[in-house]
C-alpha cells in the first residue's frame, strides 16, 4: 500500500506527553514506535486503509504529520491530525493545578523538579478500554504481551512499521477461542464483545469528555469496575481518573503523602484535596518516587512470577 504525507502542522516546541510510548515494545503487534531522531509515530484506522500519525520535534518546532492512503476523506484527514494533536497532550488542559499542589510542601518541590505530567489521549477509547481490559489482574508485563499478539492477530499493518489496534467489526466478531490464543480470558473477551457493540457511544462520550458519563456507561458493562474504567479514562485524558483497586498505586501515594497506609480508603482521602487532577497527582507523585524525592515501600523479596491467565 502506498503512503504519502496527508496533512502536516507545525507548532512551537513544547513538551510532549509523557505517555506517548503507550503501546511500544516489540516490532510485531505494536501500534507504537520510537522515531530515530526523536518524536513518536503511531498507527490509526481510517476509512480507506491505516493511517499513521507522527510527532517529532524539529530545532524549536514540533512537527504533526498524517501519513496515508491519497483515497482518506479530507474529513478522516483533519481528525486524524486533530487525533495527533490530542495524543502529543496539546489538548490536556493544566489550569489550576500548580495552585491546587502549591500547599502541599512536597508536591510543590516535585513539581518544581519534574515538572506537571502532561497527559495525551488515545485516538480511540476502543483501544483504551482494550488495553485496560487486558490489564486486569495480570502484570503489565502479560498485559502488553497479549495486547501485541492481539493487534498482530486482528489489526491492520503499515508500511511504517507499526499496526492499528483492530477494528470494532473485527474485535466483535473474533470468538472468545481465537482470543483466547492472546492470553485472554473469557471475561475479558465477553467485555470487548460489548464494548465493540457499543463503540460509537463511547467514542462520543471520550470526545465530549463526558467522564463521569463514560464511567457509568463502563462500569454497566460485566466485568468492567472502577479499576478498569478509570484506567481507560486515564488514557483518554481524564486527569482526575483514580485507579481504585489498583496494586501499587494506593502504597505509592499512602507512603508519599501519607503515614505509609496502603489501601484504597486512605489514598482517596489523601487525593480529595485534588479533586479535577487526582490522576495527575498520581503520576507526579510517581514521577517523583523514580527520582527519590519521595518516600516508597522497600522491596522485600523478588518479582512475582508471572500470572498463569493464559490457562484459565
Amino acid at each position: 500500500m502506498t503512503s504519502t504525507v496527508l496533512a502536516e502542522d507545525v507548532v512551537p516546541r513544547r513538551p510532549l506527553a509523557s505517555t506517548m510510548w503507550f503501546g511500544s515494545g516489540r516490532s510485531r503487534g505494536r501500534t507504537v514506535a520510537k522515531l530515530p531522531g526523536g518524536g513518536w509515530r503511531r498507527a490509526e484506522q481510517g476509512p480507506a486503509g491505516p493511517l499513521v500519525l507522527e510527532v517529532r520535534p524539529a530545532n524549536n518546532r514540533i512537527v504533526l504529520q498524517v501519513w496515508g492512503s491519497a483515497a482518506t476523506p479530507p474529513g478522516a484527514v483533519e481528525r486524524a491530525l486533530e487525533g495527533a494533536r490530542a495524543w502529543a497532550g496539546f489538548r490536556d488542559d493544566l489550569t489550576g493545578f500548580a495552585e491546587l499542589v502549591a500547599p502541599h510542601p512536597l508536591l510543590r518541590h516535585a513539581l518544581k523538579v519534574v515538572g506537571a505530567p502532561i497527559l495525551g489521549a488515545l485516538p480511540r477509547a476502543s483501544e483504551s478500554f482494550g488495553r485496560a481490559v487486558l490489564g486486569q489482574l495480570v502484570q503489565g508485563l502479560e498485559a502488553a504481551r497479549s495486547a501485541h499478539q492481539l493487534v498482530a492477530m486482528l489489526g491492520s499493518s503499515t508500511p511504517q512499521q507499526v499496526s492499528a489496534w483492530p477494528t470494532r467489526e473485527s474485535l466483535g466478531a473474533a470468538p472468545a477461542h481465537q482470543l483466547r490464543r492472546c492470553g485472554i480470558a473469557l471475561r475479558s473477551a465477553t467485555a470487548l464483545h460489548a464494548f465493540a457493540v457499543h463503540e460509537a457511544t463511547f467514542e462520543r462520550q471520550a470526545a465530549a469528555r463526558a467522564w463521569h458519563e463514560m464511567d457509568a456507561s463502563l462500569t454497566s458493562i460485566r466485568g468492567v469496575g472502577g479499576w478498569t474504567s478509570a484506567e481507560t479514562r486515564l488514557w483518554l485524558g481524564d486527569a482526575d481518573a483514580v485507579s481504585v483497586g489498583d496494586y501499587h498505586i494506593p502504597a505509592t501515594i499512602g507512603w508519599a503523602l501519607g503515614d505509609r497506609s496502603e489501601d484504597d480508603a486512605t489514598m482517596l482521602e489523601l487525593l480529595a484535596p485534588y479533586a479535577g487532577h487526582r490522576g495527575r497527582v498520581i503520576r507526579l507523585v510517581e514521577r517523583a518516587a523514580g527520582r527519590g524525592l519521595v518516600e516508597t515501600k522497600p522491596r522485600r523479596g523478588p518479582r512475582q512470577a508471572l500470572s498463569a491467565h493464559r490457562y484459565w
